[in-house]
């Protein structure tokens, strides 16, 4: 069972800058962050339109949706800051008793595109063990792929990958990240609104 994040980079590829892709046939912006307008909307409204803090009836309401939502999502991954766009990764997910390795990954790329590795159109294969990350068990893990150019990424991401007979589907990795820190942010504004109901400042959720 992997336990960590674990590299295996092309020798000629140094580390896959950052970007972000304005769209899909655009051109990435090194250093941007992923945006979620609509999680940002939902904030605002709220803030705009909470009941008074005095009310019992408040009070109630936001420790009850705070339990709901702690019952709902248990473990997820939480972010410090917004994640930094990464439009040329992608993501494979397999469940923790497949036990995949590196090489398994790299010999369904060379079979996809031959010398993928050594010609640069794929930089790099990660290991991410999601157990670890959220502190649970039972989720599925990934597998990041950093490829060149959009052209490598829209052939992967029509073909998958093809592991001990089944294939699998490659995603976009950013898709994946936006996603869970829209459920991040979720959770930080119910928490925050049963800490205020509750008069307590708001601290750090470990």
């Amino acid at each position: 069972m992997q336990q960590e994040v674990e590299p295996l980079c092309c020798s000629t590829m140094g580390t896959p800058a950052m970007h972000r892709e304005a769209v899909d046939t655009g051109s990435p912006s090194p250093g941007a962050l992923l945006v979620d307008l609509e999680t940002s909307e939902e904030t605002q409204a709220w803030s705009l339109g909470r009941p008074s803090k005095s009310s019992k009836q408040y009070l109630r309401q936001v420790i009850v949706e705070y339990e709901a939502l702690d019952r709902e999502l248990p473990c997820i991954r939480k972010f410090p800051k917004p994640p930094t766009a990464q439009p040329l990764c992608l993501c494979m997910e397999a469940s923790p008793e497949e036990d995949l390795t590196h090489l398994e990954l790299l010999e369904a790329l060379e079979a996809e595109l031959p010398g993928a590795m050594d010609n640069g159109r794929v930089s790099s294969i990660r290991f991410e063990n999601m157990n670890v990350i959220c502190g649970t068990a039972g989720r599925k893990n990934r597998w990041l792929i950093t490829v060149k150019d959009f052209q490598t990424r829209s052939r992967l991401l029509r073909s998958g990958l093809r592991l001990r007979g089944l294939v699998h589907p490659l995603v976009r990795y950013d898709n994946l990240m936006l996603g869970d820190y829209r459920l991040h942010l979720r959770r930080s504004l119910a928490r925050q609104r049963m800490l205020e109901a509750l008069g307590a400042e708001p601290t750090e959720e470990n």
